[in-house]
């Protein structure tokens, strides 16, 4: 793999970021002092899951300077994740001490990406690709989250606009709109619904992206019961249906990556 001593250089430097970032939004009362609360509790839970991704991100990097293909593949998913939710605190949290952090952490995850792809044994993926008989699996599971969390960003979206009114989220959050929203729906789920579609056809970046996307469904999965536990724990509500379908993706999600990933070498 091309440049592997500096993207792993650049794991060690994330990950001690983020760790350090998540544990002074934990512990740190004045990190989210300017926050809503309902906000502070997000912020929170997606601290907890940043600190899971961080082993998860540093164990792949080790795997990964072995030349294990099945590290990478993971690695790649934590970075997406990395950029996603790292985007969401430079833009949406109210500027203080760990602003330029934030925007650190944000830039180095998005160009150790991208370094990443670049790396990627196009031949030896290819090859792999032919022979995976868990393909279709994958791709319909990611047409499924796809296509149901747009529905579901939608129901929510749509009628507000015709009313002219606010989402309950915003009015919570005292944002000025919900950044999941725009990641999701102008990025994210599209991403989905078209690698899924490229791994069905077993074009290259089907291949690639597709358990990455996974991971990434995995990683942000962690960080919504985070809330929810954390919410319930606080007697703010929640929504436990909206918590037995995220459970069940993660369950799906991690249980597909290992069927589809079991067999590489």
């Amino acid at each position: 793999m091309k440049n592997k001593k500096l993207l792993m250089w650049f794991s060690v430097i994330v990950s001690i970021l983020v760790a350090t970032t998540s544990l002074l939004g934990i512990f740190y009362e004045k990190t989210y002092s300017r926050e809503a609360y309902a906000w502070v509790l997000q912020a929170l839970g997606q601290d907890y899951a940043n600190l899971l991704v961080v082993v998860i991100l540093l164990v792949s990097t080790y795997f990964m300077a072995k030349n294990s293909l099945k590290a990478y593949f993971i690695w790649l998913g934590t970075y997406i994740y990395l950029v996603y939710a790292f985007f969401i605190y430079a833009i949406a949290i109210h500027f203080q001490f760990l602003f330029l952090v934030y925007v650190a952490i944000l830039g180095l995850s998005f160009y150790t990406l991208i370094l990443g792809l670049m790396a990627a044994d196009i031949e030896k993926i290819s090859k792999l690709s032919l022979a995976n008989i868990k393909i279709k699996l994958v791709s319909g599971l990611l047409m499924f989250i796809g296509v149901m969390f747009a529905l579901l960003w939608l129901s929510e979206i749509i009628p507000n606009l015709l009313a002219s009114t606010i989402p309950q989220v915003l009015s919570d959050t005292k944002l000025w709109v919900n950044p999941v929203h725009v990641l999701d729906l102008g990025f994210l789920l599209p991403a989905m619904i078209l690698v899924s579609v490229l791994l069905w056809q077993k074009k290259f970046w089907g291949y690639i992206l597709a358990i990455p996307l996974l991971v990434f469904s995995i990683s942000m999965g962690l960080g919504i019961i985070a809330i929810f536990i954390i919410s319930a724990i606080n007697g703010l509500p929640y929504s436990l249906p909206a918590g037995i379908m995220v459970s069940t993706i993660i369950i799906l999600s991690t249980y597909f990556s290992f069927l589809f990933i079991r067999d590489i070498k």
